[in-house]
């Protein structure tokens, strides 16, 4: 393995990272939270009281790790620079498959992070929504010829049969919130507000019907009319826009391009890394690893 980023720092010190990350204070017992542990010849812990025998990476999103701490470290500052999988096993010369299955890893740590711990929103916020997925002239000819067959060729909202409905949320100066959605209908969209923004806060979002009546359910609501080219309007000292979002859906699906193309099984967690990116955009490169090193020996993945 060609090391680049990692070169500097022995595996030791990384492994030490990695302790840090999982037990910020001093190990204990993932299971009884016992402090007395033994340390193994194999260099696992185990137990004094309840007698578990565990490593750094057991039930986490690294369980059965098949390559040591160093090499994951790498991994990461690749990731977080924005390679993909196919570019970064050519720079460190890796397997391919093993590459793809560690940022896979990473992904799902984020998609379930982002999902699990987003706290409410509050104060203005803005809610749109948009369609991803690969363009129709872009898909196989057999796919396309099936497409018509099925008169799936839609543009814009009527296009949810050909691409994945996605409803966001952004706090302005604050975080977004990404959602897979089976289409846009008001209880949807309506049922993901409710759980997702306080009460009393300024929501903006177009004129889309799904949006009506969040008025009489407790939010200031407030919309746009892109259909009479309104893209912004002032009322009582409230800048009415929704442009924070839509800046967000440009930033995303410009990144999502570098991968010339994305399961539909996995395209959910692409998106999820740039909501990700987009709402820690003001750590440093550092930063950003120890979040993701924290996310992948902190947590394990949801069993759903």
């Amino acid at each position: 393995m060609n090391k680049h980023f990692s070169k500097h720092l022995s595996l030791s010190k990384i492994e030490r990272i990695f302790w840090h990350a999982k037990f910020p204070k001093r190990k204990s017992c993932i299971r009884c939270g016992y402090r007395q542990l033994f340390k193994l010849s194999d260099d696992r812990y185990k137990c004094k009281r309840c007698r578990k025998k565990f490593s750094l990476f057991t039930n986490t999103y690294l369980n059965r790790a098949a390559i040591l701490s160093d090499e994951l470290y790498e991994l990461l500052w690749w990731f977080v620079y924005g390679f993909t999988a196919n570019k970064t096993a050519k720079e460190i010369e890796l397997p391919q498959k093993l590459v793809h299955h560690y940022f896979f890893t990473i992904r799902k740590g984020i998609s379930d992070c982002e999902e699990n711990e987003m706290e409410k929103f509050f104060g203005e916020v803005e809610v749109d929504e948009t369609y991803v997925g690969p363009k129709f002239k872009n898909r196989r000819k057999k796919k396309r010829d099936y497409l018509r067959k099925m008169n799936a060729v839609k543009r814009g909202r009527g296009s949810k049969i050909l691409h994945q409905p996605v409803f966001g949320i952004y706090q302005r100066n604050g975080k977004v919130y990404i959602k897979f959605v089976k289409d846009v209908s008001k209880k949807i969209l309506q049922d993901i507000i409710k759980g997702r923004i306080v009460l009393e806060s300024e929501v903006y979002s177009d004129t889309l019907l799904s949006y009506h009546g969040l008025d009489k359910k407790g939010y200031h609501h407030e919309t746009v009319d892109h259909g009479r080219q309104e893209y912004f309007k002032k009322k009582q000292n409230k800048k009415i826009h929704i442009n924070g979002i839509e800046g967000f859906w440009g930033y995303m699906k410009e990144h999502l391009l570098k991968h010339h193309g994305i399961a539909k099984n996995n395209l959910l967690y692409y998106v999820k890394e740039q909501e990700f990116r987009f709402n820690y955009r003001h750590l440093s490169t550092e930063e950003m690893i120890q979040k993701l090193v924290e996310i992948l020996v902190k947590f394990g993945p949801r069993n759903d």
